[in-house]
């Protein structure tokens, strides 16, 4: 024991840090909703810098085994959704309410034989070669001259007469000063909002359907983990359950009955089962690499932003996993010659909801509301617990989609600051809508967009012309 320090005392230290770059947008965060708001901002001419702590990009949907959804509009009834299928093959345009950067990057990695999708199209779930998946990243951040700082995590920011104008990062070079223009927290848990003294709530808050109802305020969604398995035969693994029906599920985002599943197996697109009786309900997922599924989802109760509860997590979802894939192996045909190929970082669904220039509840979701500031739109259900009274009374419309605002883009109090991904301004219910990765993309994208506009104009981004924002996505594929 050092001094008069014990555990609970408090010990300050001030480091010097060095200003080592600057740029006209700073985005921080390279995972799905980062990489394409980078993307954007130097497609529309900015001088972009991108931090990551991690050495690779992408986050979740390479890191992660996280497939990519959601991309067509939302059926909540078997039937309904096969005719959504239908018309996918025949006009995806007329279903995929998804496009610009994300449906790009999607048809890439298609094209390349590194996803697999539905009819060779984007449906609901694509599912990829995650190391490909890297390498298309850091070629597209070439192309268009986005700078990237790796292994370098955002512990503090500089704030000046009310807006942000520098990061500080801590890095193997210790600490280290980024200046810029205009600034995209894409960090998923909104860390440097918070850190630049953005106001937010975590997990359930007052305004939540289920909070009103007597739900906890502050309870978060769960942490989870998607593993992937090798050497597994889904061929027995469809013959068996055929004869075992009371084994299968259907998984409620991509509706497929067995019959669609197995002909989506048979003809290399993409499909997803729910198994049951090999120990807790599991999701398996095909990939374009044969013989290799991931399998969703084990799950740990816990704060994602305590260090304590992620060693927890991470070492029970470790003990979780060996067990699931014990009984697969031991049980479920198809399976039993296969190996753990890998096993992610443990993932968080939700922390911080930073607090913007509007607020999207579920309120607004479910009603499709149409806002004059609309700059994308999302089309994955709620996936939150409890589920609130009102989506349990109330269906989703046919061929379901949501609009999102660009004003829950747009930091409170601090200004030159931009949210993207699942930190922007919404409600616990609404993030269970928006946090999944393509609908984190296309905030990323326009994000991006609107960094870019102000850093050239000059403008913040309360100031800046949603008009022009708009005409500019249009220009740039995203559907509103």
């Amino acid at each position: 024991m050092a001094g008069t320090l014990g555990i609970g005392s408090t010990y300050t230290h001030l480091v010097s840090a060095e200003v080592v770059d600057q740029a006209d947008v700073v985005v921080t965060g390279g995972g799905s909703a980062g990489v394409v708001a980078a993307i954007a901002a130097a497609r529309n001419g900015a001088d972009v810098l991108l931090v990551e702590r991690h050495g690779f990009l992408g986050g979740m949907m390479t890191g992660g085994n996280a497939g990519l959804t959601k991309y067509i509009v939302h059926e909540s009834d078997q039937q309904a959704y096969s005719a959504v299928l239908e018309d996918l093959e025949r006009d995806p345009a007329s279903v995929q309410v998804i496009g610009g950067i994300p449906l790009e990057i999607t048809r890439r990695l298609m094209e390349a034989g590194s996803a697999i999708g539905t009819g060779g199209q984007a449906g609901s779930y694509v599912f990829t070669a995650q190391d490909d998946f890297k390498y298309l990243l850091l070629d597209m951040m070439e192309e268009v001259g986005v700078r990237l700082r790796l292994h370098s995590m955002v512990v503090d920011a500089i704030v000046e007469n009310g807006a942000l104008v520098g990061i500080i990062l801590e890095s193997k070079s210790g600490r280290q000063v980024i200046l810029g223009r205009v600034f995209v927290d894409a960090t998923g848990d909104g860390d440097l909002a918070a850190r630049a003294g953005v106001p937010y709530f975590v997990g359930v808050g007052p305004e939540d359907l289920v909070a009103k109802e007597g739900g906890t305020l502050g309870k978060m969604g769960a942490l989870g983990i998607m593993f992937r398995m090798g050497n597994v035969d889904l061929g027995r693994c469809f013959d068996y359950l055929r004869a075992h029906m009371d084994h299968f599920r259907v998984q409620r985002c991509a509706l497929l009955n067995f019959e669609q599943a197995h002909q989506a197996y048979l003809r290399g697109d993409m499909m997803t089962i729910n198994v049951a009786g090999f120990g807790p309900s599991l999701q398996i997922y095909n990939t374009p690499l044969p013989g290799v599924v991931t399998l969703c989802c084990p799950c740990y109760e816990g704060n994602g932003l305590s260090v304590e509860d992620l060693t927890q997590g991470e070492l029970a979802l470790a003990q979780d996993v060996r067990q699931r894939v014990s009984a697969l192996r031991a049980a479920l045909p198809g399976f039993e010659h296969a190996y753990l190929l890998d096993v992610p970082e443990i993932g968080v669904r939700e922390t911080r909801h930073i607090r913007g220039a509007y607020l999207l509840t579920i309120e607004d979701i479910l009603a499709d509301r149409a806002f004059a500031d609309a700059i994308g739109r999302g089309c994955h259900p709620i996936d939150t617990s409890p589920v609130p009274e009102l989506l349990r009374k109330r269906p989703l419309s046919n061929r379901w989609s949501f609009s999102i605002p660009y004003r829950s883009l747009i930091a409170l109090k601090i200004g030159q600051l931009l949210l993207a991904g699942r930190c922007i301004s919404q409600t616990h219910e609404a993030s269970g809508c928006t946090r999944t990765t393509v609908q984190c993309m296309i905030t990323g994208q326009a994000a991006g967009t609107a960094a870019a506009l102000c850093a050239s104009s000059g403008e913040s981004p309360r100031e800046l012309d949603i008009g022009a924002l708009q005409r500019r996505l249009v220009e740039d594929g995203v559907i509103l």
